[in-house]
């Protein structure tokens, strides 16, 4: 199959992005491909270029052309309008300098279909309700998005990105500060809307044994660089890990459900 071939059966592909915010890039000769209903993760050590990868191929920060496409079109010739309603973007920072509530975070999402000067009507709140059913957030709706927790704030951005109906979701780190419980209930609303509706999704992530659990594929990143990718048993092996993180390592499989544990070696 041909470069051409892939980019144009793939939902995103880039080819050859190399992308840096000063004179070091940040990210070098990166092509991938990402296909429709897929749950990828996109893992490696700070500063690997995690987070970059991500805002590139939405959109967030521009990139040089014909490296990032969408759907077969280059990214730079889609309006911010048409990306907004395919792609969502769910960043780490979750504080807002204005006061607003939880049902106003998660209408954002029905901006992108809406006018400069209308407003949201029936249909944009049953919209909104109902992705704040499947995130459990309903119960916040009137509640200052400031003053509810971590996980609460999470769950609120996820119904925002649902609202906004989007083909691709996108998301920076998405358990990050969360306890235990918090990172199981998110990961499960997003395992929910891959299988039952077939959203892309790609994931940020530092927890490799969470990766596991729930990505059906990893990108592994190593200073601005595609290390490997595949399932997460073809790229979370020994040699692999220690090599990418610089550190010895054990893993462990779940007799149940045949996720790994990723464990340091003690010195």
């Amino acid at each position: 199959m041909t470069i051409e071939t892939q980019v144009s059966s793939a939902m995103i592909a880039t080819q050859g992005l190399t992308f840096a915010y000063t004179e070091e890039p940040v990210l070098s000769n990166i092509s991938l491909n990402f296909q429709a209903g897929e749950f990828t993760g996109v893992i490696g050590p700070n500063g690997s270029g995690k987070s970059t990868l991500l805002k590139l191929i939405g959109g967030i920060l521009p990139s040089a052309s014909e490296t990032v496409f969408f759907k077969n079109r280059e990214l730079s010739h889609y309006k911010k309008k048409e990306l907004a309603v395919s792609i969502a973007w769910i960043p780490q920072e979750k504080q807002m300098a204005f006061p607003f509530k939880v049902i106003d975070i998660v209408l954002m999402g029905r901006h992108p279909y809406l006018s400069p000067l209308s407003f949201e009507g029936k249909d944009d709140y049953q919209i909104a309700e109902d992705a704040m059913k499947q995130t459990q957030v309903l119960e916040f709706a009137q509640r200052s998005f400031n003053e509810i927790s971590g996980g609460e704030k999470q769950r609120v951005m996820i119904a925002s990105a649902i609202s906004q109906k989007p083909d691709v979701m996108l998301l920076d780190e998405p358990t990050s500060a969360l306890d235990i419980k918090y990172q199981i209930e998110v990961l499960n609303i997003l395992k929910r809307l891959n299988e039952d509706e077939n959203k892309s999704l790609i994931l940020a992530m530092h927890d490799l044994h969470l990766a596991s659990k729930f990505c059906k594929r990893l990108i592994l990143l190593k200073k601005g660089q595609v290390f490997c990718e595949g399932t997460p048993a073809e790229v979370l092996k020994k040699e692999i890990l220690e090599d990418v993180y610089e550190v010895k390592v054990k893993i462990f499989q779940d007799d149940e459900d045949g996720s790994l544990l990723v464990v340091p070696e003690s010195s």
